[in-house]
């Protein structure tokens, strides 16, 4: 399988960015393997974010940066579901010190951010 054409394969759409972005630790491995190991890295990543916006951290820099913004969302004013969404993430546990890269939106807003 280590020969395997994927120019027309399932993986076309992610093979070349993977190939021009990463290096491949050793050529000779299987490109399948790799990007599998990619993807149980991602839900890792994930399954960690998740965790950290549940710590205790989290719920202050939450309660912050919404107070901050006068329990509103900076786009339509909505006082309901309110969330902060990062404009920049910067490393865990830093954004007490970088407030400036949050911005607090209600759930239709954020959404819409990500859409």
């Amino acid at each position: 399988m280590k020969h395997k054409s994927y120019r027309y394969g399932d993986y076309e759409s992610c093979l070349w960015d993977f190939r021009e972005s990463e290096f491949i630790e050793d050529p000779e491995s299987d490109i399948d393997d790799q990007l599998r190991n990619r993807g149980i890295d991602a839900a890792d990543r994930q399954e960690s974010y998740d965790d950290y916006l549940e710590s205790n951290y989290w719920t202050k820099v939450r309660a912050t940066a919404i107070a901050a913004a006068n329990y509103k969302c900076i786009r339509c004013g909505s006082t309901e579901n309110l969330q902060v969404h990062h404009r920049q993430y910067c490393k865990r546990f830093t954004e007490l010190q970088n407030m400036h890269l949050l911005e607090v939106l209600c759930l239709r807003c954020h959404r819409h951010e990500h859409s």
